[in-house]
Parts: C-alpha cells; sequence; structure tokens
C-alpha cells in the first residue's frame, strides 16, 4: 500500500511539472509504453568476438548498444550441453569442446546460454551475464526503459529463465502486468514511461514460447501483446512488406515489431538456407539509412495507418547514417 501511494504522488509531481527526459524525451513521459517506439537490434548478442562468422548480426556488444541508445534486445535462449565424459566423445564432440562454456547442464545459470540456433555456431556465453550487464546499465540510467523479445530455441520453462534474472539483479526492474489476457488480444491499459519509472519497472520482457505468467509473472507471451512484420527477407530487397506476419491469426495486437532486416538465401537440396548478410552489404544496399527505414515506415502507414511501430529492429544498425535512431525519433514525433 505504502508502495504505491509513493508512486501515485511521484506520478502526480511528474505530471505536473515534467522536467526530466523518459528515454531521452521528456515528450514520452506521458505515453503509455505501447504508443511508443523504441531502437532494437536484431539478434543482439550476436558480435565479435570471433570475427567474420557468416551467423554475426552486429558489429558492437550490448554493452555499446545501450550506450549508444538501443533500447530492444532479440535475445535467442539456447540449452548449451557440455561434452560427454562418459567415454562416448566422438569428433563432434570434441569439436563441440573447443566451443563449448557449459560445466553443468542441470543448472540453468550455467545451461541457458545465449545462441545462435545452436551454441556451435556462436556462443556468448551464460545469459545472466549479458543480463548483467544490462542491469548495471539500468542501475547508473533510472529514466531508461528497456525491452526484451527473447527466442525460446530450447523450449525452457520460464522457471529455467528465471535463476539469470534473478542472479544478475536485474528481475527487480521487470514489469508484471496486472492484467490479465484477453480474447481480443488488444486494447490492454498499459502503464505510461512516467509509470514505468515511478515504479521502477523498467524493463519489459517478452518470450515467444512456453510463457507462463502463473510461474514467472514478468516473461510475458509475446503473441499475446506484440505482433511481427515479415522477417524473412531475401537480400536483394526493393521493398519492405509490412504486413502482419506472425502470429498468423490476423488479428492485430498492442505491439508492432517491425523487422528490417535482410538474409542472404542458398537452396540445398530444395532446402532454403539463410544466413545473416555481412555488415558489408548492409552499406553497400544502404539498407539502415534514414531513406530506406521511411520507405518501410510509410509502406507501414499504408497497412497500419498511424499505429506506432513499437520495435524498429535492424541488423548492424551502427552502419550508415544513424537511420534507426533517426526513424524512432520521427515516429515519436521527437526532435533527434
Amino acid at each position: 500500500m505504502l508502495k504505491r501511494i509513493v508512486w501515485l504522488v511521484a506520478s502526480a509531481a511528474m505530471v505536473l511539472g515534467q522536467s526530466e527526459p523518459c528515454n531521452g524525451h521528456v515528450e514520452l513521459c506521458a505515453r503509455p509504453y505501447n504508443n511508443v517506439s523504441f531502437a532494437c537490434t536484431h539478434n543482439s548478442y550476436s558480435s565479435p568476438p570471433p570475427n567474420a562468422l557468416l551467423v554475426l548480426n552486429q558489429e558492437n556488444s550490448i554493452e555499446q548498444q545501450l550506450n549508444d541508445g538501443i533500447r530492444a534486445f532479440m535475445l535467442d535462449v539456447v540449452r548449451n550441453k557440455p561434452v560427454a565424459t562418459d567415454g562416448t566423445s566422438n569428433i563432434f564432440n570434441t569439436i563441440a569442446s573447443w566451443f563449448s562454456h557449459a560445466k553443468n547442464a542441470d543448472d540453468p545459470l550455467e545451461s541457458v546460454h545465449l545462441c545462435h540456433e545452436s551454441c556451435l555456431l556462436i556462443d556468448k556465453g551464460p545469459l545472466v551475464d549479458s543480463l548483467t550487464v544490462i542491469r548495471e546499465f539500468m542501475d547508473a540510467n533510472p529514466r531508461e526503459i528497456i525491452t526484451f523479445i527473447i527466442e525460446n530455441v530450447s523450449g525452457f520453462s520460464p522457471t529455467d529463465l528465471q535463476p539469470s534474472f534473478e542472479q544478475s539483479g536485474i528481475a527487480s526492474y521487470a514489469f508484471a502486468p496486472e492484467f490479465a489476457p484477453e480474447s481480443s488480444h488488444s486494447g490492454y491499459k498499459w502503464p505510461t514511461l512516467n509509470e514505468l519509472i515511478a515504479q521502477n519497472t523498467r524493463l519489459v520482457v517478452f518470450m515467444d514460447d512456453k510463457a507462463d505468467v502463473t510461474l514467472v509473472p514478468y516473461i510475458l507471451p509475446e503473441w499475446e501483446y506484440v505482433v511481427e512484420i515479415p522477417y524473412a527477407n531475401v537480400n536483394p530487397v526493393t521493398e519492405f512488406p509490412c504486413n502482419q506476419d506472425r502470429p498468423y491469426d490476423g488479428v492485430p495486437r498492442d505491439l508492432v515489431v517491425m523487422n528490417h532486416f535482410v538474409y542472404n538465401r542458398a537452396t540445398l537440396a530444395g532446402k532454403n538456407i539463410d544466413t545473416p548478410i555481412s555488415a558489408k552489404q548492409v552499406e553497400e544496399h544502404a539498407y539502415n539509412s534514414l531513406d530506406s527505414l521511411d520507405k518501410h515506415w510509410q509502406t507501414c502507414r499504408s497497412v497500419w495507418g498511424n499505429r506506432v511501430l513499437n520495435f524498429v529492429t535492424l541488423d548492424f544498425y551502427n552502419i550508415g547514417d544513424g537511420g534507426i535512431f533517426k526513424l524512432v525519433d520521427q515516429i515519436n514525433g521527437v526532435s533527434t
């Protein structure tokens, strides 16, 4: 009760005389979370080292992304299995051991890693390590709202992820909504950025599969609240689409992910194999320029009207003219 009173007093004070910014702009403070656009990175963890891997999506670390202004992060969680120690190791397991960080597959802090499909491709270590970096940023920047969009590659229970959130300390910032899922999948009363800051629940977490708020109330089911436009855009792209892709039911949700990244596609034995394009290709095609992003936004406006595109999502966000930050400011109607 006391916490609620403190929050009400703080919220009233901020509304009456807002002087401190929310996510960098005073104008955003009174807006509901679902009416704000955020700069987002695709496979945020997928950065060097090592260099020159075909699965890299970013050049900068998560720490640098935060410092640059990225406020939403797409993270893939994969079970990293240690190499067999029972004498059954083969050449595959030997190779796996070169890359594996796992020590105890039964310990969620050790087994839940940030990897790209498989930890053999790229392994950025335990989830808890990256969460600690982000929590430290949130400690130092108390007026910033952060969002996670988690792809649950290994089908973890949310209780498997919970220890990483708790151990890193970031769980204390996590938003757990009071509203329950509804059949309409939309029209929820999201708090304003001011309210999230006043309550110090500045981290919003979505997960695409097996989220269960009865188990972990702050890991929210993505498809209850979020739609994504197509992500499998194949190089070269002349016009990015903006129709609703996932979920496939065609029913709008409160939040929209604008996927603006591109894959190279090869076909082997009739199967498409998509790999991220390189930073050089992004630069050559100017995919991350404000001009390219603005054209995509205009396409989306013809589909979604005046709805806010909440998560503008790029690979190699730092390549180009800072288009991601300029477009987010345009969508939010604030000065760059």
